[in-house]
């Protein structure tokens, strides 16, 4: 009896709980802050009989008490009767339960994460660092992995790399007090330093480092110097994993290699003049969007976000017509420093080296945006990326090739354009002993700019492309893609012989006795399998990847096949997840939640990235009551 009692007690007090844990998930989810100016005390006025919220002198206590006050208005008699019957310790609404409960909740979400990972084995990191509103070093650790047929890209926490690192006590709570190992004189990050903060992560999360594949980050020396890189570090204690470099970073990284031709560095020098005169003025940007009538808007030449700074390009350029027009108007202000810098930009833009530039640098990046929007893919494998990357150097390496015909397309459009706003079409004086810039004896205006802009600006990314692609660090990553359907079909035994050393050195894991002779055996199979399903026609060989051909692989006939199969989807090929990760921390750290504590931070950003997740409430409450002893009875 004592005991049917005491379990009816226990789940009346959760009941009254549940609204409370319920509206803190509801504002992590929607990234609202919880907190306010006055986050203590009583909600209610005990003296108030009619039971109805007083009108304080502080009108706002914070979306999460005001989010309780709607509730009880909205008719929560549960949450009304919890809140007015026990004494204010017992509330449970106060910042340090809200932390408590959301520390349940990052608790709940990762271990989700961490149970998927290890139901299906293997996994591969990404991470990458970062500094918030804060001045807070923050690394973002992403987890890779394949759930129930579908890859997946997890984030599981924010690490603050200088307490880790240097601070002797990490459980410390409390952000502003942090104390520092007196033996260290500069809390220097290097790639040691970051190695050691993931692999310590991995094993708090008791996460086996020799199941772990792939490692990816950005092509900093920091991360992947040999020497003492993060990755060489991880490395020595995830033997199997290869390192995967960025592919998106690798891509900016060449067509940065554009800014080498002196006329395209100055157009784009131009072109963000262009944009920051229009954006630092609203009387200015109003004549702009008044012209613009409709037309996509301007976008800033990001410096990190890799679509943003190849959109900014192409929108300009079909917006010049446009912005013309606008410098034309601001140029006759009365207003002088408005009208005189805007008839300087108009007389810079209006210039038959900058609109070639512009043409020519727009037709590279049409080639190269919708690859990187691919490559920012979850889904795709490195067979996807390999086969991506391949056609864009194939591309750019046919316009090369083609030289003379390409360019005189988009000298061609260059004229319409130049003839349509009266500019004089011309190249700039030559001289024998000019070397200050480009200084080539041609025949034609055509053909000058040809060989000064379109042939350097070619050759340069072109070569760069081939260095971080098709180097011989990367072969070992770019040979796993010849296990795919078809790939296989294609080799030959020298490339058999290639993916067996391959996969013996990286892959023999302990728990399976992979011998070359076996693996041989599997890939001859795998092999007459598809050259037969080609033949029959069954499956559209070219468009399966790598999770697709592990589902068809017959783990029987093929398990080393399978077990590779699925090592190769786990490998990432681009750090964006961690990207994506950092836009979230800079909407959840704000300038006025800047002193948020990194467990809360963790909570909150777990709550916000991982949406899709469904929360047990009856389980957070019970992780709740097991923390510590509470005032009321809430444990099972």
């Amino acid at each position: 009896m004592a005991l049917t009692h005491r379990k009816k007690t226990v789940l009346e007090n959760r009941e009254r709980l549940k609204p409370i844990v319920e509206s803190i998930i509801f504002l992590g989810r929607q990234n609202i802050p919880l907190r306010g100016n006055f986050d203590s005390g009583k909600l209610f006025n005990n003296e108030d009989s009619t039971l109805t919220i007083p009108k304080s002198i502080i009108t706002n206590q914070g979306n999460f008490r005001e989010l309780l006050k709607y509730r009880v208005l909205s008719g929560d008699k549960v949450l009304e009767d919890h809140l007015k019957s026990l004494n204010a310790r017992a509330t449970y609404i106060s910042p340090i339960i809200q932390n408590d409960l959301i520390t349940c909740c990052k608790h709940f979400i990762m271990n989700k994460i961490i149970d998927e990972v290890k139901e299906n084995k293997y996994f591969s990191i990404i991470f990458d660092e970062t500094t918030d509103i804060s001045h807070t070093s923050q690394m973002s650790l992403i987890l890779r992995y394949i759930h129930k047929g579908i890859i997946k890209e997890n984030f599981i926490a924010f690490i603050d790399c200088h307490k880790h690192a240097f601070s002797s006590n990490n459980d410390s709570e409390d952000d502003e007090v942090v104390d520092i190992n007196s033996t260290i004189l500069e809390p220097k990050l290097t790639g040691e330093v970051l190695g050691k903060t993931v692999v310590s992560i991995l094993k708090e999360l008791n996460l086996d480092c020799l199941n772990c594949v792939g490692i990816a980050t950005d092509g900093c020396s920091v991360m992947t110097s040999t020497l003492r890189g993060a990755v060489q570090f991880v490395q020595s204690y995830a033997p199997h994993a290869v390192y995967s470099p960025c592919s998106n970073h690798s891509l900016n990284l060449s067509i940065s290699k554009s800014s080498s031709v002196q006329a395209i560095r100055n157009s784009v020098g131009l072109i963000k003049e262009v944009i920051l005169f229009f954006n630092m003025s609203s009387k200015r940007n109003y004549v702009l969007l008044t012209v613009l009538k409709g037309n996509p808007r301007l976008k800033s030449l990001c410096e990190t976000r890799w679509i943003e700074r190849q959109d900014s390009i192409i929108i300009f350029q079909s917006s010049l017509t446009y912005i013309l027009e606008a410098l034309t108007s601001i140029s006759s202000w009365h207003e002088q420093d408005s009208s005189s810098k805007a008839k300087t930009l108009l007389t810079a833009l209006c210039a038959c080296e900058f609109i070639i530039s512009l043409f020519t640098l727009a037709s590279l990046l049409s080639v190269t945006v919708a690859v990187s929007k691919i490559l920012q893919n979850v889904n795709s494998d490195i067979s996807n990326s390999t086969e991506i990357i391949h056609d864009v150097i194939d591309n750019l390496e046919n316009k090369r090739t083609n030289c003379s015909e390409e360019f005189n397309l988009i000298f061609e459009e260059c004229k319409k354009e130049m003839i349509k706003h009266d500019i004089e079409i011309k190249k700039p004086r030559i001289v024998c002993r000019q070397t200050a810039r480009s200084n080539y004896q041609t025949s034609t205006i055509e053909d000058y700019y040809r060989v000064s802009i379109y042939i350097p600006l070619l050759d340069n990314v072109l070569d760069d492309l081939k260095n971080r692609f098709l180097n011989e660090k990367n072969q070992a990553v770019l040979k796993l893609s010849k296990l795919m359907p078809r790939n296989i079909i294609e080799a030959d035994s020298e490339d058999e012989n290639e993916l067996v050393k391959l996969f013996i050195k990286y892959f023999s894991f302990q728990d399976c006795n992979m011998s070359e002779l076996e693996l041989k055996s599997e890939l001859s199979l795998w092999k007459s399998k598809w050259k037969r399903e080609k033949n029959e026609g069954k499956y559209d060989i070219k468009s399966l990847d790598a999770i697709t051909s592990a589902d068809i692989c017959c783990e029987v006939i093929y398990p080393n096949i399978k077990r590779l199969l699925l090592i190769i989807a786990c490998l990432p090929i681009s750090v964006a997840s961690a990207e994506r990760s950092f836009s979230t921390l800079r909407r959840l750290k704000t300038w006025l939640r800047s002193k948020m504590g990194q467990n809360r931070l963790c909570g909150l950003a777990l709550l916000n990235i991982h949406r899709e997740i469904e929360i047990d409430t009856q389980e957070i409450i019970q992780r709740f009551a097991k923390m510590k002893r509470r005032h009321t009875d809430l444990l099972l």
